[in-house]
């Protein structure tokens, strides 16, 4: 019989309700974002939903659980508070890994602020202090690989972008990492392909081409909210 490790994905929760928040926290980009949520946004994005999302997830006992960004909505400094305790409901940093996304980054005040808060859930297994991008962890036969997509952008734009010195860093990270050593997973926000100029990752050719040089069985992304599968 051959053992099975089972990795379930969730990406995008997007965490109701938003906070109360003060005029001055609603300057420039996030007050075009809380019109959207106020009068679009909050009608998909329900915490039932979510919570039954998890429970289903949690009762068919992953292994492991990936969650590839956008925890919260405008990173108002109110929200990381109630998204650490949503993440820690749904495993230990030994059994979750998460990556941040564009609403998790949304402006320059609060861009660090992913980082600090889910430190644990994004440190690698080789890291002695902090987070850094990429990173590695090793899980029963997954090396799991997570990257930042996640920037702050202008006003009606959700781009995403590595940098050359992570897209460097994940190349040496991959080179030694051979497929018949591990099962590569790596993890982003941002999808490698998209058709919206403003939704798009800027650098994707040439994380594909990365991908195409070193390989990877597998790449788990969100942003899009669809359902989509692509091969390389």
């Amino acid at each position: 019989m051959t053992d099975t490790f089972t990795l379930a994905h969730l990406s995008d929760p997007h965490l109701p309700p938003l906070p109360a928040a003060r005029l001055r926290d609603l300057a420039g980009k996030r007050a075009l974002g809380y019109l959207n949520w106020t009068r679009n946004r909050h009608k998909y994005h329900r915490r039932e939903v979510l919570d039954a999302l998890v429970a289903d997830m949690q009762a068919q006992r992953p292994d492991h659980i990936a969650v590839t960004g956008d925890l919260v909505n405008l990173a108002l400094e109110a929200e990381f508070t109630p998204a650490q305790a949503w993440l820690e409901s749904v495993g230990t940093p030994q059994q979750v890994t998460v990556v941040p996304g564009n609403h998790d980054a949304y402006v320059r005040a609060t861009r660090h602020h992913f980082t600090g808060a889910f430190e644990q859930y994004l440190r690698g297994d080789a890291a002695a202090d902090g987070a850094a991008f990429p990173f590695l962890r090793r899980r029963g036969p997954l090396a799991l690989i997570g990257v930042s997509s996640a920037v702050p952008t202008l006003p009606l734009m959700a781009t995403g972008r590595l940098g050359r010195a992570q897209l460097d860093a994940l190349d040496r990270e991959l080179a030694q990492l051979p497929p018949d050593e591990a099962f590569r997973v790596l993890l982003v926000h941002h999808p490698l392909h998209s058709t919206s100029r403003m939704k798009r990752l800027t650098d994707s050719k040439a994380l594909r081409a990365v991908l195409k040089r070193r390989g990877a069985e597998l790449v788990l992304h969100g942003h899009d909210h669809i359902h989509s599968t692509m091969w390389l």
